[in-house]
């Protein structure tokens, strides 16, 4: 296999002043600012969208740490004070970018597991939709590439943990289901497996780049082999 073109250095720019404090109340400017992003009018929902692509673009090439309001802003062509009438931090921005992507993975990962499918295929089933979500959701790498976890707050925060720790809880579940049946090896422990997998995956934020010879999918689809393939019974 050709090795992939390593990704290209993040690009640099100057340091910004920090923004001025507001005078109102924090919670009433957190509240109004859900109720904007939550209209259902068209532009509001296009305006919103746009953010959060704009976003996950700039987290994906900066960096989360080293990013700014004010990147994302300059991203989607708005200036500072429109992109605060949706959202006050960075932190908040994440929460929002990545709640939705890890919840639908943990929902499909359950409706898999809950299928009357040998285990073996449930496992093959989940890795490949989780490379396929990294593809289509570049957010994902973000979460995968810095400890994010640490600077999210709030009660969307929370489930995000919590979302994100159950996938990793039916996946082991999977893994110990084929262990009983004969589908898997028993001499490996079910979670530890689940640490081994998603760290393949979960690494490809280092060396994935967007240009080169091979997509997200293709990778996942060699490291989804790799991985039931060392779970298989030795003869």
């Amino acid at each position: 296999m050709t090795p992939p073109t390593p990704r290209s250095s993040r690009r640099t720019r100057r340091p910004r002043p920090p923004a001025a404090a507001s005078t109102a109340p924090a919670s009433e400017i957190a509240r109004r600012r859900a109720e904007r992003r939550e209209a259902t009018g068209r532009r509001s929902d296009a305006r919103w969208s746009e953010i959060r692509a704009g976003a996950a673009r700039v987290f994906g090439t900066l960096g989360f740490a080293q990013s700014t309001l004010e990147d994302v802003a300059a991203e989607v062509g708005l200036n500072r004070a429109t992109l605060y009438y949706y959202v006050g931090t960075k932190e908040e921005l994440l929460v929002a970018l990545l709640d939705e992507p890890i919840s639908t993975l943990r929902v499909a990962l359950e409706e898999v597991a809950a299928l009357p499918i040998p285990a073996r295929e449930k496992l093959e089933r989940a890795l490949g939709e989780y490379a396929r979500a990294m593809a289509t959701k570049p957010e994902l790498l973000v979460f995968q590439g810095e400890n994010v976890h640490q600077v999210m707050s709030g009660p969307e925060a929370e489930r995000i943990r919590e979302n994100a720790d159950r996938y990793g809880k039916v996946l082991a579940e999977v893994i110990a289901e084929g262990a009983r049946s004969g589908d898997f090896r028993a001499d490996i422990d079910p979670a530890v497996a689940v640490l081994g997998i998603l760290g393949m995956f979960n690494w490809m934020h280092r060396w994935y780049n967007p240009a080169g010879p091979r997509t997200l999918e293709s990778f996942g689809e060699d490291f989804t082999t790799m991985a039931v393939s060392g779970l298989t019974p030795r003869p």
